[in-house]
């Protein structure tokens, strides 16, 4: 398909943050029933299940095997222990904060790009990743009283999604956008599936509608993602992935009467503005 309506992919990605937050919101509302590995299982198995059929379709049978399998196994590993810690994480702490210390990815993969992607990054940018992490650790505030162990863990998840990220960009071109979705998802529930024989928690009949909720939202949220990618580029998307945060506060606040401290949002809002620099300047440099 081609990408030639901005409009829509913009729009779509924004639905897209909307839906993973509040499927975020009710996997916290599940956190004290079921273990992060319970909750990412299932999620994978639901997409894997309704995206094979469509890359079928779309792309034929021979689609559903990797032709690179290691490294699809090697990025599908990032992906789970990267949201199984971001699950684990919402057990600590609001989903706004959480949500603020994963942004830490594209930081830590534009620091890394000129080592792993041979890609250079000049003075602005870097001088805006040392602000962006000045941000984190305005979040952190490793020093300061209280336990922080909720945010050392989702800064965890943000260093795994780093990594799926850079592997993102090294398998852009192995497999259609569909294909590599469900490789994540599929590969990802058999990475997780010897760890449930001690993290297993089987789904109770009385939270089969929060499941159903949790699952749908988080196969919208992927088919949303597909379908803005699609319609337009991914540099020009990318600062509306930062719109998250505001729909994680809202989440947070509305379930569970959560909201950021000050110190917080001053992190918080240093971390956003350094991210959304850097994908605009990356625009501006493709453009050049």
């Amino acid at each position: 398909m081609d990408k030639t309506n901005p409009l829509l992919g913009i729009s779509l990605m924004l639905a897209a943050m909307a839906v993973n937050s509040s499927k975020d919101g009710i996997a916290k509302l599940l956190a004290p029933s079921y273990s992060p590995l319970t909750i990412l299982f299932i999620q994978f198995v639901t997409t894997s299940l309704i995206l094979a059929p469509i890359v079928i379709k779309k792309n034929g049978v021979r689609r559903l095997i990797p032709d690179k399998l290691l490294p699809q196994a090697l990025r599908s590993s990032f992906i789970a222990f990267g949201l199984g810690l971001f699950y684990w994480a919402i057990n600590f702490i609001n989903i706004a904060d959480a949500t603020a210390m994963v942004f830490v990815a594209p930081l830590i993969v534009t620091a890394l790009s000129p080592a792993i992607l041979g890609e250079p990054i000049g003075l602005r940018r870097t001088i805006s990743v040392i602000i962006g992490f000045i941000g984190v650790l305005i979040i952190l505030r490793p020093t300061m009283d209280g336990d922080r162990t909720g945010y050392f863990i989702a800064l965890g998840a943000g260093i795994f999604l780093a990594a799926y990220y850079i592997a993102n960009r090294k398998l852009a071109n192995e497999a259609p956008i569909l294909a590599s979705t469900f490789y994540t998802s599929f590969l990802g529930a058999i990475i997780l599936s010897p760890l449930l024989l001690i993290f297993w928690n089987a789904p109770g009949i009385s939270d089969f509608w929060i499941l159903f909720g949790f699952t749908t939202l988080a196969t919208l949220g992927q088919i949303f993602i597909i379908g803005a990618f699609s319609f337009v580029a991914a540099n020009i998307i990318a600062p509306f992935v930062y719109t998250q945060i505001i729909w994680a506060t809202m989440i947070g606040y509305i379930l569970f009467d959560a909201f950021p401290d000050k110190w917080g949002w001053v992190g918080i809002a240093i971390v956003i503005a350094t991210g959304v620099y850097i994908a605009i300047r990356e625009i501006n440099l493709k453009k050049g």
